[in-house]
C-alpha cells in the first residue's frame, strides 16, 4: 500500500539525493531455492544482500553508471500511482516487496504489498522493472546467489 496520501506524493523525478530501497520476499519454499534480497542504492553506488531465511548468501557493492541513474529517477513518476490490495484469503505462499525513498533523511514515498493467485501481480511487475536498471548490474539471480546445497 502507499502510506502516503496523494497529496504528499514525492516529485515525479526523484532527487539527487534519493536514496532508495527495495526488498522482494520470496514464496516459502526449500532453503536451496529459497532467495530473498534487500537492494539499496543511490546516484552513486548500490548494494545487493541476498538471503535464503536469514542467511546472507550474496552481499556485493557496486557503483551506480550515471545512465541506470536516470533511468529510475526519470521513471519515478511510473511507480507513484501504483495501487496494491490485500488478498481476501490472505497470501500463504506467496511473494511480497517493499519499496522506499527516503530524501533528506524522511521518507517520501513508500509502497509495500503482497503477490499471491494474482493479486497484485502488476504493482510488483512494475515495481520490478522501475528498479531493474539497478538491480542488472548484479547480474542474474543464477550467478549472485546460485541453487542448491
Amino acid at each position: 500500500m502507499v502510506d502516503l496520501p496523494p497529496s504528499d506524493l514525492p516529485p515525479a523525478d526523484l532527487s539527487p539525493a534519493a536514496t532508495v530501497t527495495y526488498e522482494f520476499h520470496d514464496s516459502s519454499v526449500p532453503p536451496p531455492y529459497h532467495r530473498s534480497y534487500v537492494l539499496t542504492f543511490d546516484r552513486t553506488g548500490a548494494r545487493i544482500v541476498v538471503d535464503s531465511y536469514g542467511e546472507v548468501l550474496a552481499d556485493r557493492a557496486t557503483a551506480v553508471p550515471a545512465e541506470a541513474w536516470n533511468q529510475v529517477a526519470q521513471a519515478f513518476g511510473g511507480i507513484r500511482d501504483i495501487t496494491v490490495v490485500e488478498p481476501e484469503q490472505g497470501c500463504t505462499g506467496g511473494t511480497s516487496f517493499m519499496v522506499s525513498v527516503a530524501d533528506g533523511g524522511a521518507t517520501s514515498f513508500r509502497l509495500h504489498g503482497s503477490e499471491c493467485g494474482g493479486v497484485n501481480s502488476d504493482a510488483a511487475e512494475r515495481v520490478a522493472q522501475w528498479v531493474g536498471p539497478v538491480r542488472a548490474l548484479f547480474g542474474p539471480m543464477s550467478e549472485l546467489a546460485p541453487d542448491g546445497p
